[in-house]
């Protein structure tokens, strides 16, 4: 459920914009949090047209039922914690859609959903965590519309060149995998905000992360950091920087606190 959360507070955090398809107007944020939230598919189908929030999570569900394909107005969808194995092609019809939950499925192949959602270029929002992913498909740089990218809780240990692709990019947890560095390509995520790298086993954060002008929060609780990277120093909207818990960091935090005046900092 926390994920869920976090894709909550995108909504809040961003202003969507409006485009118009076949399918109908996107509902902005305001509109779209005062929809009704169907729990079953057979409810919606007596109004298919007013489907715009559908939570079809903790089911039992091993594939995704057709009926969904009907719900054309479609812009948040939750199939959290199910048993799904494949996402058909008939996902590319949710032209609509800009929030994806697909955590908690631990069958279905990274690689299958990223390919199937490059054709849906208002998705802003998905979330893959615990689904037991290793590696993260080079095509997930195609997903160039994402704001939020939630990863947590899968034994991801590298993260591809072409993460560097999605500059829309605010908010990417990564925390629980097994990451031991990180790409310089993160160094163009721009318009990042929040990076939560927590409880990996990264050793060192790549000088590049200093490009990162829009960060606010940096999580590296629990890895192997070896040195604070003074790159952080040109971050001015940095306002936490989460380093508990990496036993070879030795740093006094007084100091550290003099160079970064206006940024938390947990040691």
């Amino acid at each position: 459920m926390k994920i869920l959360l976090k894709i909550s507070f995108l909504i809040i955090l961003s202003a969507l914009n409006i485009s118009i398809f076949a399918q109908g107007k996107l509902l902005n944020e305001e509109e779209l949090s005062k929809q009704k939230v169907y729990t079953t598919v057979e409810d919606g189908l007596l109004n298919p047209s007013n489907v715009y929030i559908l939570y079809l999570s903790y089911l039992g569900l091993t594939e995704i039922p057709k009926d969904i394909f009907k719900f054309t107005n479609l812009q948040y969808l939750s199939l959290e914690g199910n048993f799904i194995q494949y996402l058909p092609e008939d996902f590319k019809l949710l032209k609509n859609l800009e929030y994806l939950n697909l955590s908690d499925n631990p069958q279905i192949s990274a690689r299958q959903i990223i390919v199937t959602l490059v054709e849906l270029k208002n998705l802003k929002s998905l979330a893959l965590a615990d689904n037991k992913i290793f590696k993260l498909p080079e095509e997930i740089g195609n997903l160039s519309t994402l704001q939020l990218l939630g990863l947590e809780g899968n034994s991801i240990y590298e993260l591809p060149e072409s993460i560097g692709k999605l500059k829309a990019l605010r908010i990417l947890y990564l925390s629980e995998n097994k990451l031991e560095t990180i790409p310089i390509e993160i160094g163009r995520l721009r318009s990042l905000q929040i990076l939560d790298l927590a409880h990996n086993q990264i050793t060192e954060v790549p000088i590049e992360i200093g490009e990162l002008w829009n960060l606010v929060e940096l999580n590296l609780e629990d890895n192997n950091v070896k040195k604070v990277p003074v790159h952080l120093l040109k971050l001015n909207k940095l306002q936490m920087i989460n380093l508990r818990k990496n036993p070879a960091l030795n740093i006094q935090k007084s100091n550290f606190q003099t160079l970064i005046p206006n940024t938390k900092i947990r040691l």
